[in-house]
């Protein structure tokens, strides 16, 4: 197994800079995919594109494109009132109103000639006229009839009758149809005419002819506007990427992802909200560093520094006092000639599944051994993604520890370093409840589905010995560009 991850991860190992500048890509596109997604624009084309391609709304636009007067309820109002003007009765009422000389009439009898003329009028037909025209006399002064006051009246009576406006009134009164249009009007056949009449005649029918008769009914409409905003929409930039994007859903590898701890380092120091510089006991029970009795070098908070937007471990000959743990004794004094650092979310993050990865790259020097590893509150679990083993020369180690009855037991696989001290490489861990994946620039190098860890762990990065290091080969460094904690949403 070995051989052949040696082989496939030297020189032909997928590039740091091209995967890293993929994801990279990739959270930026899928931060625009769901800027977009929740966008102004993107809920206005998802509205309108429901709209559009909507069944109603089709009809509606085939209506407007083919639809024209003649298959309009006013144009059947239109082909009734014209049925209606043909009825007799109908043309009998129109005639009368043609005649209706009421208001003329009316006018008229205002007059005082006319008053005058309707008093002298009712006088001569009546009876009492018609006894004295009989008459030699009509008092008992013997009185004749054409001397007396009732002749005077009929004359009077017949000299008005003269008059042009009496003979206007008269010839008006002949040829009056009021009386009968209004009896007309009563019918159920006027009114239905009546109501035709007046809705052929209104504003509204007007509308709708000019409207079912304009040949740019259809580009007028509000239909046509909102497809012509649907298509501009459409084939806006950020549809079109947004619709591209959704079809091909490149982010279905990393939007399962949430981010829960990340420091990409570009603070002129170490964020000490994160990170402590020691092992954990150490700080938790008396506030100093400590190192495990077999370790040559002590861990000192100056061995990290903050360069380049990176966090850099370096190991050197250095003489220095410090403490190591002694199982019979405790925490005991000594005296180092080697130091280097380590930095740890002990105190500040721990995770239980998920995605845990850093981007590294370190000086290829045993018996260094730097480590990117998750360590729980006691010896194990723990959880080797990165480790350089001390007796081996390009290589690293990525190990799964347990213990059972007392006894620790692991799961480890021996790969090739992929590339040169010059070289960043991302290196992965993806923890699952019954399954642990490690993987070198997104390339699966190893995996477990036994003795999975199933409690919360922290991380820690580091550089230690366990054998004395040559001199000549210090000092070593690890250089940490970021590191990165996931969990599936």
């Amino acid at each position: 197994m070995a051989n052949i991850f040696s082989s496939l991860f030297g020189s032909k190992f997928p590039s740091t800079e091209k995967y890293e500048n993929k994801n990279k890509h990739l959270r930026e596109d899928l931060a625009r995919f769901h800027e977009l997604e929740n966008s102004e624009t993107i809920s206005r084309y998802t509205e309108l594109d429901t709209l559009v391609n909507s069944g109603e709304f089709k009809q509606k636009v085939d209506k407007l494109k083919k639809e024209r007067f003649k298959d309009t309820e006013a144009f059947q109002q239109l082909r009734k009132y014209k049925e209606a003007k043909r009825s007799s009765n109908v043309k009998m009422y129109v005639k009368c109103l043609r005649n209706d000389k009421s208001e003329e009439i009316n006018k008229l009898e205002s007059t005082s000639e006319i008053k005058e003329y309707l008093q002298l009028k009712q006088f001569v037909e009546s009876e009492e006229f018609n006894q004295l025209k009989t008459k030699k006399v009509i008092d008992e002064n013997d009185v004749p009839f054409k001397k007396s006051d009732a002749y005077n009246q009929a004359q009077s009576f017949k000299k008005k009758k003269r008059s042009g406006n009496v003979k206007r009134y008269i010839k008006l009164l002949k040829i009056d149809k009021s009386k009968h249009a209004e009896e007309l009007k009563e019918t159920s056949e006027i009114k239905s005419y009546l109501k035709l009449k007046s809705y052929v005649e209104s504003s509204e029918f007007e509308d709708i002819r000019t409207e079912m008769n304009d040949k740019n009914r259809f580009k007028k409409s509000k239909e046509f506007q909102l497809i012509e905003e649907y298509k501009t929409l459409f084939k806006s930039e950020d549809v079109v990427w947004f619709l591209k994007t959704k079809e091909h859903n490149p982010f279905k590898n990393i939007d399962k992802w949430n981010l829960t701890f990340e420091d990409d380092f570009d603070s002129p120091k170490l964020d000490e909200n994160k990170w402590i510089t020691g092992y954990y006991w150490g700080k938790a029970l008396m506030n100093d560093n400590y190192v495990q009795a077999n370790e040559k070098q002590f861990f000192k908070h100056e061995n990290i520094e903050l360069r380049d937007s990176c966090a850099r471990i370096i190991s050197k000959n250095e003489s220095c006092k410090g403490k190591v743990w002694d199982a019979q004794f405790g925490f005991v004094p000594k005296d180092f000639e080697y130091s280097s650092g380590i930095i740890s979310t002990g105190q500040s993050f721990r995770q239980q599944f998920g995605r845990f990865e850093a981007k590294i790259k370190f000086n290829h020097v045993a018996p260094a051994a730097h480590t990117f590893w998750l360590l729980s509150e006691k010896m194990t679990p723990q959880v080797n993604i990165l480790k350089t083993p001390e007796n081996a020369k390009n290589k690293f180690e990525a190990a799964n520890f347990w213990s059972k009855d007392g006894q620790v037991s692991e799961d480890s696989q021996s790969l090739k370093i992929p590339g040169s001290a010059e070289e960043f490489f991302i290196y992965t861990l993806d923890w699952a409840k019954d399954k642990m994946v490690w993987k070198i620039n997104g390339v699966t190098v190893h995996t477990i589905t036994q003795n999975v860890p199933q409690e919360p762990m922290y991380i820690s990065l580091s550089t230690h010995f366990t054998s004395e290091p040559k001199q000549d080969k210090l000092p070593v460094s690890m250089d940490i560009d970021w590191v990165r904690c996931y969990q599936l949403n």
